[in-house]
């Protein structure tokens, strides 16, 4: 069994059973040189490693040598069902002038387990490659500080968030959110910031900011436009908004653990009064 390790910008940080693959022009893809029941390390890009799984199957890789070839294994033979990626990966192609054989490694992840802290990213994975090989000694380090705030939703939390709402895990009908976006340093290794929320809402949801939030500014010394309302169903998303509110993040998160918890624990419980946490 070797052991690889497959960084991914669009995971958020979930990943769930199911196939991947690797696309290249020209040339054979990364990680061509995987084999069943192989170790598989997943990271998000740039940040960290939070899960790991093993390959079930691997499919032989596919040549495509015209366009026209490509978009129709894209649309009607990958077992990727990712409509978005292919998309991506169609509107990307259809602006070269010739198109070369195009490569394309299908393989199925499986048994995979979502760490409940992230391992940070050693430097050497930190370059531009999607795909590593990794030496057969090859171990995870221990993050210094277990404590350190993350984007990540750990397995444990997330279950934790299930529990508390009595959700049956099994059937993952909710999505669980970030109240404070992640996307302007909201944690999700906190329960405090978490909450259970459907699919469709979550989307709307985007990265809006809960006007609770905006009352921290008074505490930090910063500024707030008088048009913010502290209201428990008013979020706020204008670019000079989010701005503002990423600086109140900043801010909670430099303070210590027990403070960062309390802080958005009054947030939640503001906008979510039967979802208070206990500190």
């Amino acid at each position: 069994m070797k052991k690889h390790l497959i960084k991914r910008k669009d995971l958020n940080y979930n990943i769930k059973d199911g196939w991947f693959c690797e696309v290249k022009t020209g040339g054979s893809p990364s990680g061509s040189r995987l084999k069943k029941n192989d170790l598989i390390y997943i990271a998000q890009s740039g940040y960290a490693v939070f899960g790991k799984g093993y390959a079930t199957e691997v499919r032989e890789i596919i040549k495509t040598s015209t366009f026209e070839k490509f978009v129709y294994y894209a649309l009607n033979e990958s077992n990727v069902k990712d409509d978005e990626y292919w998309l991506s990966k169609i509107r990307s192609y259809s602006k070269l002038e010739n198109f070369k054989d195009t490569y394309i490694l299908e393989y199925k992840i499986e048994q995979i387990e979502q760490f409940d802290i992230c391992y940070p990213l050693d430097s050497r994975f930190l370059k531009t490659s999607v795909w590593y090989y990794l030496e057969d000694s090859f171990e995870l380090k221990i993050p210094k500080n277990n404590l350190e705030l993350t984007q990540h939703i750990p397995t444990k939390i997330r279950e934790e968030v299930y529990h508390k709402y009595k959700i049956n895990i099994k059937v993952h009908i909710l999505d669980i959110d970030h109240l404070v976006p992640k996307s302007l340093g909201g944690p999700g290794n906190i329960i405090e910031n978490l909450i259970p929320i459907s699919a469709s809402i979550n989307r709307r949801k985007s990265n809006s900011v809960p006007s609770k939030l905006y009352d921290f500014g008074k505490k930090f010394g910063i500024s707030v436009p008088k048009h913010i309302e502290l209201r428990h169903d008013l979020f706020y998303s204008k670019t000079k908004e989010l701005s503002i509110a990423k600086r109140i993040i900043q801010k909670i998160n430099s303070q210590e653990i027990s403070k960062v918890k309390e802080d958005y624990n009054s947030i939640k419980a503001f906008h979510f009064p039967s979802s208070v946490v206990s500190t």
